[in-house]
């Protein structure tokens, strides 16, 4: 223990109070940040390049967090001083603990929702490419999962790809401002020290500060909304789950054998388990979000240990929405529609309006058709492929219109990819000049 100074190490504050097992999780992200505090202290000429490079060696130098401390800063520094001597123990001038776990969530949440907005749009193109090939697939289309009237298997997973790309906007969007960094904001009120925050800032890769001390170093609201992010994406997942339990069990698709699982007792059977987890997962999620609206709400201005038990919420979220698209484009790439007679009633509506567009009101139409659909009697002048070559509506499954959907989905995930791409280069360029500021201290040593 280093910060401890009430009561002994044996006492239940110690074990109860410890974050040693979340912050396993930020163990790279609180070096990068303490790396940038002591260049920051070096830069502004407080301490020398040989102390500054001594002290940067030792954070390379530590690899994991032992035993019997609070948390990973704790013994950190703790590690460094006894690596360095006493001058490792400059580290804690114009530094808080809260300011740098602050800047670590940051760093973090930054990466996994890098990655979660990659592979989101790998599954959307799974998912256009399949479309494509899926044009002329027809699938039923329901309405309070009832048959209500033909589409395409093609134009079903089109609908998925725009909810997806709507997600995909809603994490970009929050995750400029999740890239804001809070280093050098202190405990709450900043310091004396003349912190240049901004080049700390531009050190990591973050696009600006938070201004406010107080936000900076105790506001998680950036955070809380990139799991609320989540548990959208995750809802929009979980219903193409339900789908996918559904159409299995009513043979309309052949779910891949590596995501179905036999019975103990029943060896037909091919359960759809990986979107029966899927579904929990997303309750969970919710849950997550629950918890960390639970524990945020009451809590007062500035810093609260409560803080750190919201942490594990975080990667537990991201983890879970990572796997859920791995799996989900593992399916959608193997996925098999199975020839299905559909019911002819599916084309009543097409039928009243054929009739309607001969001068009938559509009113009188509809009745004449659901008199004859009721009585069992209904016939329709045209079959499945016809009533969808014969959508006008933009959206629609007609396969001309449906192409060209695609193509502007396409375009847009080029868009998406361009933009991902130059946030990600402007990052790396950035964290760069910390690199060569690093490598130039650790010269000589």
């Amino acid at each position: 223990m280093l910060y401890r100074k009430w009561g002994s190490s044996e006492d239940e504050v110690v074990s109860f109070t410890s974050s040693i097992d979340s912050d396993k999780e930020i163990i790279e992200e609180v070096k990068l940040t303490m790396k940038a505090h002591v260049i920051e202290l070096y830069l502004n000429k407080i301490i020398s390049k040989e102390i500054a490079g001594k002290i940067i060696s030792a954070i390379n130098d530590f690899k994991e967090i032992p035993s019997g401390y609070e948390d990973v800063h704790e013994a950190l520094e703790d590690y460094i001083i006894k690596k360095v001597g006493e001058e490792g123990g400059w580290i804690g001038l114009g530094r808080s603990r809260n300011d740098h776990v602050a800047t670590a969530l940051r760093l973090k949440a930054r990466e996994e929702l890098l990655s979660i907005l990659d592979e989101i749009i790998k599954l959307r193109e799974v998912l256009l490419n399949k479309a494509e090939q899926s044009l002329d697939v027809i699938f039923p289309a329901f309405t309070h999962l009832q048959p209500a009237q033909p589409t395409t298997f093609g134009h079903y997973l089109s609908y998925i790809e725009e909810e997806l790309y709507s997600a995909w906007e809603i994490i970009f969007s929050n995750l400029k401002l999740v890239n804001r960094s809070p280093l050098g904001s202190g405990a709450i009120a900043g310091s004396t020290v003349n912190i240049n925050r901004e080049r700390e800032a531009e050190m990591l890769g973050f696009d600006d500060i938070i201004t406010n001390t107080i936000s900076a170093s105790s506001s998680r609201i950036d955070l809380i909304s990139s799991v609320s992010d989540m548990v959208i994406l995750s809802l929009i997942l979980s219903r193409i789950a339900e789908d996918m339990v559904i159409f299995s069990s009513m043979k309309l698709v052949k779910l891949p054998d590596n995501q179905v699982s036999t019975s103990s007792l029943m060896p037909q059977k091919r359960n759809p388990v990986t979107m029966e987890i899927m579904r929990a997962k997303a309750g969970e999620l919710i849950g997550f979000f629950t918890s960390l609206s639970s524990i945020y709400k009451g809590l007062p201005s500035g810093y609260d240990l409560d803080m750190q038990e919201m942490n594990k919420y975080y990667w537990y979220s991201f983890d879970y929405v990572k796997n859920s698209l791995s799996v989900m484009k593992s399916l959608f790439e193997n996925i098999e529609v199975l020839p299905s007679a559909l019911d002819n009633s599916m084309l009543a509506t097409d039928e009243a309006e054929s009739i309607s567009l001969q001068g009938i009101p559509y009113r009188k139409a509809y009745f004449e058709v659901s008199s004859k659909v009721m009585k069992g009697t209904f016939t329709p002048s045209i079959n499945f492929k016809e009533s969808i070559n014969l959508k006008k509506t933009e959206g629609s499954p007609n396969p001309e219109i449906l192409k060209n959907d695609i193509k502007k989905a396409k375009d847009r995930i080029e868009e998406n990819k361009m933009r991902l791409n130059e946030f990600k280069t402007k990052i790396s360029n950035k964290i760069s000049q910390l690199k060569a500021i690093e490598n130039d201290l650790q010269e000589g040593l």
